[in-house]
This record gives C-alpha cells, sequence and structure tokens, in this order.
C-alpha cells in the first residue's frame, strides 16, 4: 500500500492509486517495468509531506493492482485494462496509474477521452509516435493520434532528447508542440509560463515516463535529460483541472523509487492547491 493512502475505500477517496504491472508492451530485453508499482510504494515510505501543497491521507486511496499475470497478448491487456479501470473510474474521483511499460497508458487515455476534452501534458526522452505496425510502448502515441483518441494540437511534450528521423518528421508535420532538455534548461520560467496560458482552465491528463529525468531512472539511460526542479516548475505554474496522472517506466535503485514517490505525493499537494 502506498503509505499516504489513508482511505479505506473508491467512495470516499479524492485521490485514487491504481498499479499496473505489466511489460508486455516493452520491445526491451530488459523486463523489470512489471515491478514498478511495488517499487514506488516502497519508496513512499521514504516520503514524508508535502513540500509544495497540502495533501490529506484521507482522501487517498491505494485500489492495489490490476490483476496482469495471465495476459499474454498485447490487444487481451489492452481490453482487459480498459475494462478493469472503467469499473473502478468515477469522474469526481482524480486517478494516479503506475506502471509499467508506457504502453499502458494507451488504453487508460481512450477512457478518459469518453469522459474528457483533454489536453495531454506528456513528459519522456522520447515521443513514442514511432508508426510501428502495432501498439507498443514507442508507437502508442502515434496510433492515439490515428484513432482520433488524441488531438496532435492538444499534445505538449517535454524533455524529448532522443527520437528517430520519422518521429521528428511526424512531429514537425502534425504540428505537436515538443521541447527539449535544452529548451527547459536554457528557459524554463518562461516555457512554464507559455504552457500555463495554453493550459489555462483546460481539463489535462500527465503523464511521467521516468527516463525523462538525467538520474537514470528509467530504463533508457539518456545523456541529456530534465530535472525534476524542471517537472515542478511546469507544473507548480498550471491553472488546470487534473483528471489522472500516470507515472511509468521506473527502472533505478532507492534513489529513483524515492523520486518516483515524491512526485507523487507533490503532483497531489499541488493540485490540492489549485
Amino acid at each position: 500500500m502506498f503509505a499516504h493512502a489513508g482511505c479505506d475505500s473508491l467512495e470516499k477517496a479524492k485521490w485514487v492509486i491504481v498499479g499496473i504491472p505489466s511489460e508486455l508492451g516493452s520491445l526491451s530485453n530488459i523486463k523489470n517495468y512489471v515491478n514498478g508499482p511495488e517499487a514506488v510504494r516502497d519508496g513512499s515510505y521514504r516520503i514524508f509531506d508535502s513540500v509544495f501543497g497540502k495533501i490529506n491521507i484521507e482522501e487517498i486511496f491505494d485500489y492495489g493492482d490490476l490483476e496482469l499475470e495471465d495476459i499474454k497478448n498485447l490487444n487481451e491487456l489492452y481490453k482487459k485494462i480498459y475494462e478493469d479501470i472503467k469499473k473502478i473510474y468515477r469522474k469526481d474521483k482524480k486517478y494516479i496509474f503506475i506502471g509499467g511499460d508506457h504502453s499502458i497508458t494507451y488504453p487508460i487515455l481512450k477512457l478518459i477521452k469518453e469522459n474528457y476534452d483533454f489536453y495531454l501534458l506528456f513528459f519522456d526522452s522520447h515521443p513514442d509516435i514511432h508508426p510501428d505496425p502495432y501498439v507498443n510502448y514507442q508507437s502508442f502515441i502515434y496510433y492515439l493520434i490515428k484513432e482520433k483518441v488524441l488531438d496532435p494540437e492538444r499534445i505538449i511534450m517535454i524533455g524529448i532528447s532522443n527520437l528517430s528521423f520519422e518521429e521528428k518528421k511526424l512531429l514537425n508535420d502534425l504540428k505537436i508542440k515538443y521541447y527539449t532538455p535544452f529548451d527547459l534548461w536554457k528557459n524554463v520560467e518562461n516555457i512554464s509560463k507559455e504552457i500555463r496560458k495554453i493550459l489555462d482552465g483546460k481539463n489535462v491528463y500527465i503523464s511521467i515516463d521516468m527516463d525523462v529525468f538525467e538520474m537514470g531512472c528509467g530504463h533508457w539511460l539518456e545523456p541529456f535529460g530534465i530535472r525534476p526542479y524542471h517537472y515542478f516548475q511546469i507544473i507548480g505554474e498550471l491553472n488546470s483541472n487534473l483528471v489522472a496522472f500516470d507515472l511509468v517506466e521506473l527502472y533505478g535503485d532507492e534513489v529513483c523509487e524515492n523520486l518516483a514517490a515524491k512526485i507523487i505525493v507533490e503532483t497531489i499537494g499541488l493540485f490540492n492547491e489549485k
């Protein structure tokens, strides 16, 4: 159980934590994303109160993990995630999904789209828009756009540092707004204000791949990433309605577990203040 989850039922909760321990959508030979939810929960016991906002542990409910261990087919996986979350989804609650590889966001956003018009604020070192022949952790954004779940004009990507030739062309052709780590290191204060203006008063879903940070907390150890400061600067500036967020692809040591748990605690705290 997440350390700060003091609520004893879904019905009473404002914030609902759901673990999605799947790595079926990963193309990597290294498989340990399935341990992500447990690792983040472990890290939460080393994180205390929110520094940037306020949290009430009686508003936070840990639903536990979806049962996915017997699923070996991607289409079956996405259907199961969608159906299981739909059973517990309530529009008066805010959800925190812990992965798992990044392909878990694919069925989640399909469900979110049925309930909200929303913008996607996407923290990742990769755009995950590669035109692969099927949905996986590097292609799911491509398919969400193709299936008209996502509007390219309502996507903002933060921390993009490694992308294929095909992905760069797609980002430019579709006019998807994205910022590199260099952009943020150089000018994060102005960029955060620019993002606030775009998302002002809008519904927003936040997706966080841990490889966006330069601390080596994702499987893809990109040499140039953002810092937690950049994340909190952007999130703290927002005047938006957070409908849900996910945190995926944790790969690292105790420091990385702590960072993942800290991001969850502080994101709750910041949006409780809005």
